[in-house]
Order: structure tokens, then C-alpha cells, then sequence
């Protein structure tokens, strides 16, 4: 579990995985050998993947879900004595080899809940369908916006009415991915 934190935490604040070198220092170890060891228990504990010669995590972490809460009319708060844990790779990314995360430039998705600043998760290989909130390819240039039809032809429309809706030629627009999940931090 420790070796797991110290790996995670390293990701977080150097955004890449360790060296085996830099692991040394990190599990607090003098040989590659034992470095070696803890990653292969790693790995086969479902933290690490090891794909060729590169690792990367699994899952950087779990946070405890204790229950729900009212977001209507105020009501009794309820702790749920059974809580669990809940992986958020596990809760938001089903296929995670196609799952990427972006960060939004821009405004033309305020009304829909996305500001700038935010990241969005999208997946390929996911059929489109009206109404998704999509990562479009038009001239070269990648947008978020919402996918909708107009006379039978795909418009790409913002959300945020000081944007004008995009009529992309259908023969050049690509839809790279559909929209998953939004992540925004507060302070």
C-alpha cells in the first residue's frame, strides 16, 4: 500500500511514472532487485500494468463513497455505515485504452456545464448519436460542442449563444470521441 501511495504520488506531482532508479529512493531501497519484486506484486495486484518496457498505474486511488446527498429541498444528511470504496477509473472509464482526458480552452460550452479550465473525458470508438456532446475534427481543428442534425446534415451547436452553430461539410468532419465525464476542481 505504501509503495502504491509513493508511486501515485509521484505521478500526480511529476505527471510520469518513476524510474526504477527514482523508485529506489521512493520505496526507501538500495537494489533494483527489490525494486523489481515490489513492482512485479504491484502488477499482479492490479496497480501497475506493464505493457513492453513501460508502466503505468491502473488506478491512481479510491476514495470512500459514505452515501448520498439531497441536491433538492434539504433533508437529513445520511451516512451509510457500509460504505465502500469507489475507484473513479472504475466508475468513469469503460474501455481505458480508447479514454483520454482534455483540458477545455474557451466558452462555447458554459450552459452545458463545461467551463474552462475543466477536463473532459472522452472515449473513441463510440457511435455518436444526436444530442452527444462530441470531440470533432473540422478543418484541421479540434471543438467540443454539442452533435445535432439539420436537414439531414450533422451541425456541430455550442452551447453558449455568443457562439455560432458550425455546418461542417460531412465529407471532413471526423468525430474523434464522445464525451464521458467533466472534472472540475474547486480551489
Amino acid at each position: 500500500m505504501k509503495d502504491e501511495q509513493e508511486i501515485s504520488t509521484f505521478f500526480i506531482e511529476n505527471k510520469r511514472m518513476p524510474t526504477f532508479e527514482e523508485m529506489k529512493n521512493l520505496f526507501g531501497v538500495s537494489s533494483k532487485n527489490t525494486v523489481a519484486y515490489r513492482v512485479k506484486k504491484l502488477i499482479e495486484g492490479g496497480i501497475l500494468e506493464k505493457s513492453g518496457n513501460k508502466l503505468s498505474l491502473v488506478q491512481i486511488g479510491s476514495v470512500m463513497r459514505l452515501g448520498t446527498v439531497q441536491a433538492g429541498f434539504p433533508t437529513a444528511a445520511e451516512e451509510d455505515v457500509s460504505s465502500e470504496l469507489l475507484s473513479l477509473d472504475d466508475f468513469l472509464i469503460e474501455r481505458k485504452s480508447a479514454t483520454y482526458m482534455l483540458e477545455v480552452r474557451g466558452e462555447s460550452m458554459k450552459d452545458a456545464g463545461i467551463m474552462e479550465g475543466d477536463l473532459v473525458l472522452v472515449e473513441r470508438g463510440r457511435t455518436a448519436r444526436r444530442g452527444d456532446i462530441v470531440l470533432a475534427l473540422v478543418d484541421n481543428e479540434y471543438t467540443l460542442k454539442y452533435l445535432q442534425t439539420e436537414n439531414g446534415k450533422p451541425v456541430l451547436v455550442p452551447a453558449n449563444k455568443a457562439f455560432k452553430k458550425i455546418y461542417p461539410n460531412p465529407n471532413k468532419l471526423r468525430i474523434e470521441a464522445v464525451l464521458k465525464a467533466v472534472v472540475r476542481k474547486y480551489r
